[in-house]
This record gives structure tokens, C-alpha cells and sequence, in this order.
């Protein structure tokens, strides 16, 4: 009886106390997600995948259009004359191995996508897991932002996710695609790609604290009861 009474008071506990937000994550594991070399270096492309600099000619994003705030000089662009470019490159999650086969290590994808004024072209960004032998594991996506989303401006939009990373990954796949809907010029814009990892739940302070009084609770009711059994 007094365990199961322990156990729905902490059920309770638990449920009450709040989900852990994105702390913790380690650095950007991308190479040159923010295109600030100025070229698609660390980066494999197609067709005519490319970078551009913010306030470049031809109506192109401004440093006051909506984006990140810590923009830069340069984005990514879908390029000249072409329906659809990409640009990908491959993490090595194998020094991550022993963390991630535990099942507890957390990933958060996020980036800048946008477009050009009411076209549609639009940016995707996806990353892809891979186990032993190239096997699929699972997989994530951000975007595309559409031109109603962006309220028919040029611009960039930040988009983000986070989720487990499965057991036995070795390695994700990161491919940014750019997709043209209208026009000559291929308009799908994107900055600031990033992929972090968090190799353990990061509980923040306010979850300990009500764990902690939760904990305190069931030590009075425990109290409460030996005295009536007792008396």
C-alpha cells in the first residue's frame, strides 16, 4: 500500500513538472552552415547551388529583411537557371556512439529558410540517420517556408526541431534543398543551418525543485500514516 501511494504522488510530481527545454545541446556540427566563407566549402552540391551576399542586386534579402539576427554577410541560394540544387555534406556520429546507444541523446536541427517576395520557391532542410551497412534509421525535416508564411516578403524565417537520436546511428546526413516554383532564378534562401547534440536530458532547476517538494510531500504523508498506525 505504501508503495503504491509512492508511486502515484510521484506520478503526480512528475507530471506537473515541466519538460526540459533545448539546454544543454553541444556546438554546431555543420561545416560552414552559415555560409559565411563566402562558397560552398564543406558543402557537396548540384546544378547551380550557391551563395550570395545579403543586399546583392536583383532583389535579393537585405541585412534589414526578416532573418537571423546574427545573419552575416553571405545565405545560401538555389542558384541560376535550375528547378532544383542541393547542397549536403556527412556528420560522424561514431566518437558519440557509447552516449547515443544508450537511447538518451537528444538532437535539435534548426535553420533560416525563405524565399523571394509572392514566389513559392522555397528551401528544405533534412537530416538523415544512418546505422551500420548505410541502413536508414530515421529521419528529420524543416521547411520549406512558403511565400504566404513569409506574408509575400522576402526573406528568412527560422525553423526548428528536436528529437531522439536512434541507437546504433553512426552517422547523420545533412541535405539542404532548394526548390523553384516560378521564375528564371532559383529563389529558395537559407542561413545559419545548425545540428547540436545533447548526449544526456538536461532537467532544468525548477524541475528539481518541485521533484525535491514532491519528495518532501510523500515523507509527510509517510510520517502521518506510522503515527496512526501506531496509535
Amino acid at each position: 500500500m505504501r508503495f503504491s501511494t509512492f508511486a502515484a504522488a510521484a506520478a503526480v510530481t512528475l507530471a506537473l513538472a515541466p519538460a526540459a527545454h533545448a539546454t544543454g545541446f553541444g556546438a554546431n556540427l555543420i561545416a560552414n552552415g552559415n555560409a559565411e566563407t563566402g562558397n560552398t566549402a564543406g558543402w557537396n552540391t548540384t546544378s547551380a547551388f550557391t551563395v550570395v551576399q545579403y543586399g546583392a542586386s536583383g532583389g535579393f534579402p537585405f541585412p534589414a529583411d526578416p532573418g537571423p539576427s546574427d545573419r552575416g554577410t553571405y545565405f545560401f541560394a538555389g542558384g541560376e537557371s535550375n528547378a532544383k540544387s542541393t547542397a549536403s555534406q556527412t556528420i560522424d556520429l561514431s566518437a558519440l556512439s557509447t552516449a547515443i546507444n544508450t537511447g538518451t541523446s537528444r538532437y535539435d536541427l534548426s535553420a533560416w529558410l525563405g524565399g523571394y517576395a509572392s514566389q513559392n520557391d522555397n528551401a528544405t532542410l533534412t537530416a538523415t540517420f544512418f546505422g551500420n551497412g548505410g541502413a536508414v534509421l530515421s529521419s528529420a525535416s524543416l521547411g520549406p517556408v512558403s511565400n504566404s508564411e513569409r506574408g509575400n516578403q522576402t526573406g528568412l524565417l527560422l525553423r526548428d526541431t528536436q528529437g531522439y537520436i536512434p541507437v546504433g546511428a553512426l552517422n547523420v546526413g545533412i541535405t539542404l534543398t532548394m526548390t523553384r516554383e516560378a521564375g528564371s532564378y532559383n529563389d529558395g534562401y537559407a542561413d545559419n543551418l545548425s545540428f547540436a547534440v545533447a548526449t544526456a536530458p538536461v532537467p532544468e532547476a525548477d524541475t528539481y525543485a518541485m521533484l525535491l517538494g514532491g519528495l518532501a510531500l510523500l515523507g509527510v504523508v509517510a510520517k502521518r500514516k506510522q503515527r496512526k498506525v501506531q496509535a
